[in-house]
């Protein structure tokens, strides 16, 4: 029996030995890749060797400072795949001696301009990366972001790897509890950005993420809707740019295709090819975005029409034109609503509604589009395009005041029919009272 179970051991070993070696320097399991195994496929937690004195001895310390960072990585995906103490910190945790011996490697704490570099030993590395199905371009797109550009010049105060996953408790993109989980993301920017002391003596403003939670996409994304845009989908995540360069300034065009198509077709996309504005962001704001209304044609701030326009000039005229025809379709598309929903609400059934419905539905998408041909601030246009949704509101109000006539019909019908029905019946009740009395029976005899 010890022979057999023996043979088995050796057989085991035999195939799998091979497969995966010890790293001793870096205490790290690695396949014949290079590439720490995978827990995700293999659904096993890689095992933490007994003497890895990194572990062992940040535990037993009990410290309020050196204690959490090994419970951190406990539950980190580095710690999933593999990933251990020494492949960031150096070291030899094998060795109680030399676990921190400078010999050994052991860098302890980087400094914050050599952490950028430390990542990308792994995450540049494409063999590495396959595996796990990620990238392994962030630290070239890092490095030449404005972040990136700001640490390499000496700021130590620029966000780096860990500014955003975290040091030690790094979790999965996906982990709703990851600081860079797409729920996360404005509250992770806004770490950083909210910081008076950092921002205040660069001139630089930190209001961002207030605006933001003021903003039409913030109340979207705070209802759930996690498709509304965050700080990364405008400013990019490893490779965030100026907030004055071309690509932000125009990324409102990689959500809002039909407001582009029309925008490049206006005299403000000629003048934005000659001169940089205007663009989206001067009309709509940059982080209070709020839902537009027709009002900005005629309204009063530095980002309404008149902030650009004189008032006795063509352009502005131009907008008051479109700010009436809009308010006269849309009315008019309001009423049948209005109309609609109080028919549907009080009649009681009776009548068929599904194609006014649909024809009220119709009209709501067409006045969407509506708004969006507004930035083509072509007044012919747009009184075109009214005239097709004023004619369907109107279809609409129009079968609902015949269909209101016919109640009134039927029930001045119902009325006149109760009237006849209750007097014939009286009739007969008389009558037959008649046919009934005593004095007439005396007569006829």
């Amino acid at each position: 029996m010890a022979r057999s179970t023996a043979c088995l051991f050796l057989l085991v070993f035999g195939f799998l030995g091979p497969v995966f070696a010890f790293d001793v320097n870096s205490g790290a399991v690695e396949s014949e890749t290079g590439s720490p195994p995978s827990a995700v496929s293999s659904g096993v937690m890689p095992r933490i060797p007994e003497n890895y004195n990194c572990v062992t001895c940040h535990e037993d310390l009990d410290d309020e400072t050196l204690t959490p960072p090994v419970n951190g990585w406990k539950e980190s995906v580095h710690r999933e795949v593999g990933v251990k103490c020494a492949d960031c910190h150096g070291g030899d945790p094998l060795d109680e001696d030399n676990a921190m011996s400078k010999e050994a490697g052991f860098i302890g704490k980087p400094a914050v301009i050599d952490i950028p570099a430390l990542c990308s030993k792994c995450h540049s590395n494409a063999k590495m990366m396959r595996p796990y199905n990620q990238r392994s371009d962030q630290y070239g797109l890092y490095s030449g972001s404005v972040h990136g550009r700001k640490l390499l010049s000496g700021d130590e105060e620029a966000p780096t790897c860990v500014s955003c996953h975290g040091k030690h408790k790094i979790l999965r993109v996906k982990d709703p509890n990851s600081r860079v989980f797409r729920k996360n993301i404005p509250e992770t920017c806004g770490g950083c950005h909210s910081q008076r002391k950092i921002f205040e003596k660069r001139r630089k403003p930190f209001n961002q993420l207030a605006l933001y939670k003021k903003s039409w996409h913030y109340e979207k994304f705070s209802n759930g809707d996690l498709l509304v845009p965050t700080c990364v989908d405008c400013h990019g995540n490893h490779g965030v740019v100026s907030s004055r360069s071309r690509r932000t300034q125009t990324v409102c065009f990689n959500c809002h295709s039909s407001q582009t198509d029309y925008y490049k077709a206006s005299p403000h996309w000629d003048a934005y090819q000659k001169q940089g504005e205007p663009v989206c962001l001067n009309c709509h704001n940059y982080h209070d975005i709020l839902r537009p209304s027709i009002k900005k044609f005629t309204g009063e701030n530095d980002s309404d029409c008149v902030g650009c326009h004189d008032e006795s000039g063509n352009a502005y005229k131009t907008g008051v034109k479109i700010q009436e025809t809009m308010k006269s379709t849309i009315s008019s598309f309001m009423s049948a609503s209005a109309k609609l929903k109080y028919f549907k609400d009080n009649s009681r059934g009776g009548f068929e509604t599904s194609d006014i419905t649909e024809k009220i539905g119709k009209a709501a998408e067409q006045i969407q589009e509506l708004n969006a041909l507004t930035h083509k601030l072509d007044i012919e246009a747009v009184k075109r395009e009214s005239a097709k949704i004023t004619r369907m509101s109107d279809s609409v109000s129009a079968s609902i005041a015949y269909m209101q006539e016919e109640i009134k019909k039927r029930k001045i019908g119902l009325v006149t029919a109760w009237i006849v029905f209750i007097g014939f019946t009286f009739t007969l009740w008389m009558k037959s009272k008649y046919w009934k009395r005593p004095d007439r029976h005396a007569k006829s005899k």
